[in-house]
């Protein structure tokens, strides 16, 4: 792996500094190779955005620029070298000679302070906190796939997870790791062990998911780290077959080298790997993948405001000769406009429902003229639309606005919107939970127990009157199966307990039924055949 760092440090004039890490090498891509320059531009900067910018010469050199490695505030990044890929943002330049549309088009990285100023904006801010809070708000329950000889010692076990995900929030800090990934495009989530200082010496070890790995006991704390506070330190950028190729091995959290097994990730929207540098390896943020509808709809309500309060225009229509004198001969036809704005004022002043405004019969008349205003409602509406079209949120949740006409109803699309949710539960969630869920096991009893699980809540439920007519289905059909001979009464029960929407599944129906004293129904197939023998 390039020292990018060393190198550009050597572009730069100053001494390259010698550290861990800083004598790796890798073959760079061919390609031009971005001019050394006297001083270090920013990305604003090379496309002219600063007051005293140098501008690149060429612009392949700008666009370059666009896929350097993203550069952190200081403070973040350690003292030791960061090892990535060096040459790609020329290597891209001369490829596919990327201009100023890429930029103008929002589709480079806007930083970290950029996106936090659009989080502040409710257009930007609601689509994240519905779809973070609609994916962590019917939760996960615990469950056991295999089978138990002890129940009540698997729900104990059940009930201890539930406990230790309450006593770390879990719930809460999956929802923010969620919002962080889709405000800024990558969420972090650190795990705090007991014990471990908050050093490199520390923190670099990698976090297994073993009973060496982590002590029982020792799980901590669960922390959201913001991503402006981390920049990754090294990852592999050679070989394509390897599994860790263009995934960070560890990263710098405000100077200290924490592993990416300690530090969990979440990008939902993923960008392609010529671009994850640029991007400080997050995706692309919900706010950026808004704007141009965002700033279309704050443009056409403003339009329409401004329609809807200039939507008449009021016409005096007087004699102008009255308002014309010479100024000694000098000049003529000039007219007095203290004269006409005084008239105005009068017409102003004195019009109201209450008021009298006096014109002259013969030299003046008063008109109104008139917009039209139909029309403004269903653009303004449309461009809400569109707002809601890119996350996918239905009108209902997102602006609360109900389907007009005779039997409209959104719970089509409703039902469209939690099946989204559940896809990114399952994407974005469920790997990070699991993980969670893991370590969670090693803390209590120190080994993970593999026919314990968990499985994400639907959204779309069932109400009591639908409930009550599936329950009675199924009942109606293990009575025939029965009857039938084809399951068991036992068997029936185990699948009634092993039912996750069924009604009595906490009714201890997974123990054996005891044996009644009471006769068998009349209607049994037994009975009618001893009956019919007699």
């Amino acid at each position: 792996m390039t020292d990018w760092l060393a190198r550009l440090r050597g572009c730069l004039g100053a001494p390259p500094q010698t550290g861990a890490g800083s004598t790796r090498t890798e073959p760079v891509l061919n390609g031009p190779v971005a001019k050394p320059r006297s001083r270090r531009l920013g990305l604003g900067a090379a496309l002219g955005w600063g007051r005293s910018a140098q501008l690149p010469p060429t612009m392949q050199d700008r666009a370059a620029l666009l896929f350097q490695p993203y550069q952190p505030p200081r403070g973040v990044r350690g003292a030791g070298a960061l090892a990535m890929d060096a040459g790609l943002g020329a290597y891209a330049a001369g490829a596919y000679g990327m201009d100023s549309s890429f930029v103008e088009q929002g589709l480079a990285f806007k930083g970290y302070p950029t996106l936090a100023a659009m989080m502040l904006r409710a257009e930007f801010r609601k689509p994240v906190e519905i779809i973070a809070r609609e994916a962590t708000r019917a939760w996960i329950r615990f469950r056991c796939n295999g089978v138990q000889a002890d129940a009540a010692q698997t729900a104990a076990r059940l009930r201890a997870v539930e406990v230790e995900f309450l006593r770390l929030h879990v719930r809460d800090v999956v929802r923010r790791q969620i919002v962080h990934g889709l405000g800024f495009g990558v969420g972090h989530i650190w795990v705090g062990l007991r014990g471990v200082p908050l050093t490199d010496t520390g923190q670099a070890v990698p976090l297994l998911a073993t009973p060496h790995g982590m002590a029982r006991g020792q799980l901590e704390r669960l922390v959201n780290i913001d991503p402006i506070w981390t920049t990754p330190n090294s990852y592999n950028a050679e070989n394509p077959l390897r599994a860790d190729y263009y995934r960070p091995a560890d990263w710098w959290v405000q100077g200290v080298l924490v592993n990416s097994t300690r530090l969990l990730s979440v990008v939902p929207f993923e960008v392609p790997d010529i671009l994850k540098p640029a991007f400080n390896f997050g995706g692309l943020a919900l706010p950026q993948m808004l704007e141009t509808y965002v700033h279309n709809f704050l443009r056409t309500r403003q339009s329409v405001s401004d329609m809807v309060s200039n939507y008449a225009t009021k016409i005096l229509k007087t004699d102008m000769s009255g308002t014309m004198q010479s100024d000694g001969g000098l000049h003529y036809a000039d007219i007095d406009a203290d004269s006409i704005t005084a008239r105005v004022a009068a017409m102003n002043a004195w019009q109201s429902n209450n008021g009298t405004f006096v014109l002259d019969r013969e030299s003046e008349d008063f008109d109104i003229k008139s917009a039209p205003l139909t029309g403004l409602a269903e653009l303004q509406a449309q461009s809400q639309e569109f707002m809601a079209g890119i996350p996918g949120i239905p009108l209902v949740k997102l602006f609360g606005i109900q389907p007009q006409g005779l039997n409209a109803s959104s719970q089509g699309e409703i039902r469209v919107f939690y099946d989204e949710i559940a896809a990114f539960q399952e994407a974005h969630v469920a790997p990070v939970l699991r993980k969670l869920f893991q370590l969670v096991q090693l803390n209590l009893w120190g080994a993970i127990d593999p026919d314990l699980d968990f499985e994400f809540v639907p959204l779309w439920q069932m109400s009591e009157q639908e409930a009550a007519a599936v329950e009675k289905t199924k009942t109606d059909m293990d009575t025939a199966n029965i009857r039938s001979g084809k399951i068991t009464p036992h068997e029936a029960r185990t699948r009634e307990a092993a039912d996750a929407h069924s009604l009595y599944r906490t009714a201890g129906l997974a123990r054996p039924m005891q044996a009644s004293s009471t006769p068998p129904p009349v209607n049994a197939p037994s009975a009618k055949r001893a009956e019919q023998h007699e």
